[in-house]
């Protein structure tokens, strides 16, 4: 891969990944990408880090190839020819796959509906959700399964391990905690489930997942 883009964005740093190759622009399937190769590839195209990886239904579906290579980074690289590359199969997938991303230094970077894990790793940690201006941790009432899979799939980190509970008195953030979402499952994102409510983040724990 010689050049790479992002395409259809808000600015130059979000977009639909698109990588030249063979002397064509092709897109990439979002079981090939994580935040991982993300966060590399902001850094490649100088726009910070990788903020979220979406869906096509965040940029639109592109045309023509879809590249079908796997990057495994390990999220320090300066460029994406320095990860390793392994081979996925075609067949599984399409245009409605293509996979998007948002780098920090893009005007979507901080909009509601976003979200973080606050880990040692990149698939897990607390979660946090960009809501009215402010990062704010889910607390893990009413959490379930079901969510969790919608967050890992937001984030381009395949399926959900565990969930499980957490104290945190990070001055980071809101004293506002979030609960309530609800998901069917097939959300692209968490902001296409149920509104949540705030509530004071001392109430109970605060919710950290594992993504595979």
């Amino acid at each position: 891969y010689t050049d790479l883009r992002l395409v259809n964005g808000s600015d130059s740093c979000s977009g639909r990944v698109e990588l030249w190759f063979l002397s064509e622009w092709g897109t990439v399937c979002d079981a090939c990408w994580d935040m991982r190769a993300a966060s590399v590839l902001c850094r490649q195209l100088n726009c910070g880090i990788g903020v979220s990886v979406v869906g096509s239904d965040w940029f639109g579906e592109g045309s023509g190839e879809i590249w079908a290579d796997v990057f495994d980074c390990d999220g320090n690289e300066t460029k994406l020819s320095e990860c390793s590359k392994s081979s996925w199969s075609r067949a599984e997938c399409s245009h409605r796959r293509d996979v998007g991303v948002i780098c920090s230094n893009s005007s979507l970077a901080l909009h509601d509906g976003l979200v973080r894990l606050s880990g040692e790793r990149q698939c897990e940690g607390e979660v946090e959700v960009f809501i009215h201006q402010v990062w704010r941790r889910v607390l893990l009432d009413s959490w379930s399964l079901t969510e969790s899979s919608v967050v890992c799939r937001q984030l381009g980190c395949g399926s959900v391990l565990n969930f499980y509970g957490s104290s945190s008195s990070s001055p980071e953030h809101s004293h506002e905690c979030v609960t309530g979402f609800q998901c069917s499952g097939s959300e692209a994102h968490l902001g296409n489930c149920s509104s949540p409510q705030t509530l004071n983040c001392s109430s109970t724990q605060q919710l950290s997942i594992t993504c595979l």
